[in-house]
């Protein structure tokens, strides 16, 4: 485990913009002016690079007695040693994912950060990395969910700006917003809401870390709604240099480090499905060239 101090061809769903491309012509003029050559000669990872991330989503990325640990503080540090950089994390709201990229308080975003066409829009993205179908975590005991149907009616919650947010639900159903997850975990435990809804792979991070409480949770098995989520690396438009060298290191990162840091950060997960999980959660290496921002 390793402790941090705290844009292949486009993507297939990319759809041309004229607003997209005239904001793209804009940068590239203004970064003439004010620079030795545009963001694609350039490369802005080198040195110490921020990186906006979570702090509080055990087994993807946990800020806790002076230490960040979990699966995303794991491959930043990979990137780093490839590419060579120093991560340096600060804590980006869901929400605010793509204003700290657009406004350059973070060279990238490593967040559980879903690639999406609309995200795609306005930031350029490297991955996947990881591989989910949304779910629901509720309390060991509980047993009013235990199939799509039972969705009905219930109360959730999920998060501001996260791609749960805007799946369609089973009518009656209520769906609180909060900020962050551990909020809407501390909902469940105190019996405030039925089940916190969001990516299956996530919420096996909540499931280890309270495993041993007076609370312990659990993943509704077999019980989706929504797409698959694909985690991507997110980054300002325009760094095809970077981008670049990004995708290289993550396509061997796949092949090489996934599996062993998957096992060390999200063991719930892995124990949820022996035999199974790798299938299950690591992207094929050649999604890289499907999804990522990168230009051949």
């Amino acid at each position: 485990m390793t402790a941090i101090t705290y844009s292949p061809r486009r993507p297939r769903f990319r759809r041309p913009s004229t607003h997209r491309s005239a904001r793209a012509v804009a940068v590239a003029l203004l970064l003439t002016v004010t620079a030795c050559g545009e963001p694609g000669d350039r490369t802005r990872l080198d040195g110490t690079v921020h990186i906006g991330g979570k702090i509080d989503q055990p087994g993807f990325a946990l800020h806790s007695e002076h230490t960040d640990r979990g699966f995303e503080v794991d491959l930043a540090a990979y990137l780093g040693e490839q590419i060579g950089f120093k991560s340096k994390f600060h804590d980006v709201v869901s929400a605010k994912r793509e204003r700290t990229l657009i406004e350059g308080e973070s060279e990238l975003v490593i967040a559980t950060y879903s690639i999406t066409p609309e995200r795609d829009e306005t930031v350029d993205f490297v991955g996947p990395y990881f591989v989910t179908r949304q779910g629901f975590l509720v309390a060991e005991d509980y047993q009013g969910i235990k199939g799509t149907k039972d969705v009905a009616g219930k109360s959730l919650c999920t998060v501001e700006g996260s791609t749960s947010e805007n799946v369609a639900l089973p009518p009656k159903t209520t769906l609180h917003m909060e900020t962050d997850y551990s909020t809407c975990v501390r909902k469940v435990q105190q019996g405030d809401v039925d089940a916190v809804f969001t990516d299956e792979a996530l919420l096996y991070g909540y499931v280890e870390q309270h495993k041993n409480s007076k609370a312990p949770l659990k993943v509704v098995p077999d019980v989706s709604y929504g797409s698959f989520n694909r985690y991507g690396i997110g980054l300002q438009e325009g760094w095809q240099g970077d981008c670049k060298k990004l995708r290289n290191a993550l396509r061997t990162y796949l092949t090489e480090e996934w599996a062993r840091d998957v096992k060390a950060q999200l063991p719930a997960l892995v124990d949820a499905y022996p035999g199974t999980w790798e299938n299950r959660f690591r992207p094929d290496p050649q999604d890289l060239n499907k999804y990522s921002s990168c230009e051949e």
